[in-house]
């Protein structure tokens, strides 16, 4: 017992612990307009990553906690016992975990008997699982036994990043076992109907859309300020087309696939981020001017979005791409892989380009540095399609797909 504490702590030393206020700014409140609420109180959150990890998963399963609080609901979130111990009136249940291999920094909690004795005293209406994989299992055994209903985020596409990792041959294996776990749950909600229509292929069950939102308040062009791009620009010309990539720096994130635009001609690459493949990255591209700034959070990230010219993201992984619906809504064109989720709310040719070659991504870089009309009419367009996914409206759809597993689960119990 003494042991599992020291290591946890050992985790909690181990990960600078970002604060809330850095991550999403001092006077920042997600602002919500939604009035016809599921009858729901209690909520139990999973989230398989969460602080002091700043990836997609763990933005997202914040959101819905801070929207669920400002909704009048009780929460209770379970993550990896490096995460914080309370998000404002909200306990965080640290589950012991381990270390993923081949991905410095990242945890898997474990399915440890904690999480029954948490929720059978917690009681609550619903379990929401984010992009469950390990630790969810216990929570969907639970809400088998108690009859409550347990709703997943489908948001990591595994056996993908099989490959990635140099495990082609658990490429079957990974998509088994989500398939699996997500086939327990009363419903698995997609953040697009593309990767809805690859589940379905795949023999997922229990299907429904819910993209994510994007604060269209926090990122927005107003936000650019000639400080800030002369930061991003670090010294190199001011007339050059300023690319930012911004996300994890990882194998699945294609990030290589950028070195073409980091030496071409009147081209700053600058990339925002930080993970375990930021020593062989900065190395790869020594000597084409790359600036790496590390990891921006809240205000400084806004900022950074909105004085850049495009936005440049090339990973093939993404079920979504929070990111690029960001840039979007800065104001910024977009140039990003036509087989990430980014196809399902980017207009080839409006908003940006959708590119399914190394040789188009190119071109398409090239066309808005050659062309500053172009930039400034599909940086326009982009803020455009980026307003018609605010939070207010991808909340109210949460709120229906509640209702949808309550429904559900009653007409269950009612049967039996």
């Amino acid at each position: 017992m003494n042991s599992r504490k020291r290591t946890s702590h050992r985790h909690r030393e181990q990960y600078a612990l970002p604060s809330l206020t850095e991550v999403f700014g001092a006077d920042y409140e997600f602002q919500f307009d939604v009035k016809d609420l599921a009858p729901i109180k209690r909520v139990a959150l999973f989230a398989e990553t969460f602080f002091p990890r700043y990836d997609g998963v763990a933005q997202h399963s914040y959101r819905t906690l801070r929207y669920l609080q400002q909704t009048g609901r009780e929460v209770l979130i379970f993550a990896p016992d490096n995460a914080p111990t309370r998000i404002e009136n909200s306990r965080v249940i640290p589950l012991s975990s381990v270390g993923v291999p081949r991905y410095s920094g990242l945890r898997a909690g474990l399915p440890t008997p904690e999480i029954a004795r948490q929720l059978a005293h917690f009681k609550p209406d619903l379990i929401q699982l984010f992009s469950p994989a390990t630790m969810s299992l216990r929570a969907i055994s639970f809400g088998h036994k108690r009859r409550i209903p347990t709703l997943a985020n489908y948001e990591t596409n595994l056996s993908q990043y099989m490959s990635y990792y140099g495990l082609p041959w658990l490429k079957g294996a990974a998509r088994g076992w989500q398939r699996m776990i997500h086939n327990r749950c009363d419903l698995t909600l997609v953040p697009t109907l593309a990767v809805q229509e690859q589940l379905q292929q795949a023999r997922f069950q229990r299907l429904a859309c819910w993209a994510c939102g994007v604060n269209e308040q926090r990122f927005n062009p107003n936000q650019r300020t000639d400080e800030w791009r002369d930061r991003l620009l670090n010294g190199r010309p001011a007339e050059s087309l300023l690319c930012i990539y911004v996300g994890r720096l990882a194998a699945e994130k294609n990030i290589a696939a950028l070195l073409d635009i980091a030496r071409m001609r009147s081209v700053a690459l600058t990339i925002i981020g930080d993970g375990p493949q930021q020593a062989a990255l900065e190395k790869m591209f020594s000597g084409t001017g790359t600036q790496f700034m590390g990891r921006l959070l809240g205000d400084d990230l806004a900022h950074a979005y909105a004085s850049a010219d495009v936005f440049t993201f090339p990973s093939h992984t993404e079920t979504f791409g929070l990111v690029t619906l960001e840039a979007m809504a800065s104001g910024l064109p977009v140039v990003v892989s036509d087989q990430g989720g980014a196809r399902n709310f980017v207009v080839d040719g409006e908003a940006g380009y959708l590119c399914h070659s190394q040789q188009a991504f190119n071109a398409a870089v090239e066309q808005l540095r050659d062309n500053a009309h172009l930039r400034a009419q599909m940086g326009q367009q982009a803020r455009r399609a980026a307003e018609g996914h605010c939070f207010s409206a991808i909340m109210a759809q949460l709120e229906d797909h509640y209702r949808q597993v309550l429904n559900k689960r009653r007409s269950a119990s009612n049967d039996s």
